[in-house]
C-alpha cells in the first residue's frame, strides 16, 4: 500500500472525529452495580441546528507536507466498558451537515493530503467483559450530510491524497463477550453526497475517493 494511500485511511476513520472514550465513572447517566459489576448506559442525542465546517486556505512554498481535514458530525458518542455491560443508545439528527474544503496548493516539497467528513449519526462501543447488550437506535433526517473538496494543486514533489466521506447513520461494536445479543435499527432519510473537484498537475502519485454511504453498520465478536 501506497504512503499516500496510507494516510488517506488513516486521515478518514470516520470516528476519529468524535469525542474521547467514555469511562464508567466518567458520566452522570452511566453507573456501575457493586454487586453484579454491571454498567448501564443510556446515551440519549438529539440535534436540530445545522453542523458545518469549512476550510478556504491558498498555500504555497512549503517545503514538507501539508495536510487539511474538515470535519462535522451530528451526534457521536465514544463507549469503552471492561465490565458487564447494557447499552442503550438513540441518536437522531435533523439538522444538516456539512464539510468543504477549498484550497489552491502549489510548490510543495512533501505530500498533500485533504479530507472531507460529513456524518449524522456516529457511534462506536467497545466491551472486555462476561455479558454485553446493544440496543441501538439511529436516525438521520437532515437534508444532507455533504463533504465537497475543491482543490487546483500543482507542483508537488511527494503525492496527493484527497478524500470526501458522507455518511447518514454508522455504528461500530465489538466484544468479546460469551453474550453478546445485538438490537441495531437504522433510519436514513436524507440525502448523502460526496464529491471531489480537483486540478492537478506536477505530482508524483494521486489519490482521490469520493464516498457516500446511507447505512454503515459493523459488529465484531472476538
Amino acid at each position: 500500500m501506497s504512503k499516500i494511500a496510507k494516510m488517506l485511511i488513516a486521515g478518514t476513520a470516520l470516528l476519529t472525529l468524535t469525542a474521547s472514550p467514555l469511562f464508567a465513572d466518567d458520566w452522570e447517566d452511566e453507573w456501575e452495580d457493586e454487586d453484579s459489576g454491571e454498567a448501564e448506559i443510556i446515551n440519549g442525542q438529539l440535534n436540530f441546528g445545522p453542523v458545518w465546517s469549512q476550510i478556504n486556505v491558498s498555500i504555497d512554498g512549503i517545503e514538507g507536507d501539508v495536510s487539511g481535514a474538515a470535519s462535522a458530525v451530528g451526534n457521536a458518542v465514544n463507549i469503552v466498558t471492561l465490565s458487564n455491560t447494557v447499552v442503550e443508545n438513540d441518536q437522531a439528527n435533523f439538522g444538516d451537515v456539512g464539510a468543504e474544503v477549498n484550497a489552491e496548493i502549489w510548490d510543495i516539497g512533501g505530500d498533500v493530503i485533504l479530507t472531507a467528513t460529513a456524518v449524522c449519526n456516529a457511534a462506536s462501543i467497545s466491551t472486555d467483559p462476561d455479558s454485553t447488550s446493544v440496543t441501538s437506535n439511529q436516525s438521520c433526517g437532515a437534508d444532507d450530510p455533504s463533504a465537497t473538496i475543491n482543490a487546483d494543486i500543482s507542483n508537488v514533489a511527494g503525492g496527493v491524497g484527497l478524500a470526501a466521506i458522507a455518511v447518514g447513520n454508522q455504528i461500530e461494536v465489538d466484544s468479546n463477550a460469551n453474550s453478546f445479543p445485538i438490537n441495531s435499527f437504522q433510519e436514513n432519510i436524507s440525502g448523502s453526497f460526496a464529491s471531489v473537484n480537483a486540478n492537478i498537475s506536477g505530482a508524483g502519485a494521486v489519490d482521490l475517493s469520493a464516498t457516500a454511504v446511507g447505512n454503515s453498520a459493523t459488529f465484531v465478536h472476538y
